[in-house]
């Protein structure tokens, strides 16, 4: 089994106990970059889990194959043993039958090897991934969060100021009132009448 390398985040041991499936097959992974797209060393990783993944499958899909001829092979030899001589010689077919299984468990036992070594590969890029990942990510929410507490603070000064303003238009509508109030009072309405017209429907909203 090859030896798998240490991440350099300080993180080794929990990401190790976590058997994670491979990121680049989460559809919601893909998602987490929508918006801005991966940054460079997300996909450089993303590329190498992806080449690990087909290799694995083209190794288990070559093994498959292998096996299924192996087989074959085997149950002709046992279809021609009696072609084996009295002192127990092979035709050269059975011997090339023979020759081309011992080839074939080789290349089969070369196959697992490079597969466990494939593994190992595979689960160190895409727990280097997943770290890649996680630190893009909360520094997405570490931006956000910053963004989120400014437009809090606004949103509670704009209250503030909204009130004020609020406040000060009562004031403005009530003086309004009661100015106009005391015009028709002491003037009356008739000279009232002649102002509200010069001055158009601006000043008749004191009269609610």
């Amino acid at each position: 089994m090859g030896k798998r390398k240490k991440t350099d985040h300080g993180f080794d041991v929990i990401v190790q106990e976590k058997n994670l499936p491979p990121l680049v097959l989460d559809q919601k992974w893909h998602q987490l970059f929508s918006e801005d797209g991966k940054p460079a060393k997300i996909a450089r990783l993303e590329q190498k889990v992806s080449g690990h993944l087909s290799r694995q499958g083209h190794l288990n899909q070559e093994k498959k194959d292998l096996k299924a001829l192996k087989n074959k092979l085997m149950k002709n030899i046992v279809a021609n043993m009696d072609e084996i001589g009295e002192e127990g010689q092979e035709t050269p077919r059975l011997q090339e039958n023979r020759r081309l299984i011992t080839e074939i468990n080789q290349r089969m036992e070369a196959c697992r090897q490079e597969l466990e070594d494939l593994q190992d590969l595979m689960q160190t890029d895409n727990e280097q991934l997943m770290i890649e990942t996680m630190e893009y990510c909360y520094g997405i929410m570490s931006s956000n969060e910053a963004e989120r507490e400014e437009l809090a603070d606004w949103i509670v000064r704009t209250r503030v100021e909204l009130k004020k303003k609020i406040i000060r238009k009562d004031i403005i509508e009530d003086k309004n009132r009661e100015i106009y109030t005391y015009l028709h009072d002491v003037f009356g309405g008739q000279v009232i009448g002649a102002f509200d017209l010069k001055y158009g429907d601006e000043y008749k909203k004191a009269k609610k």
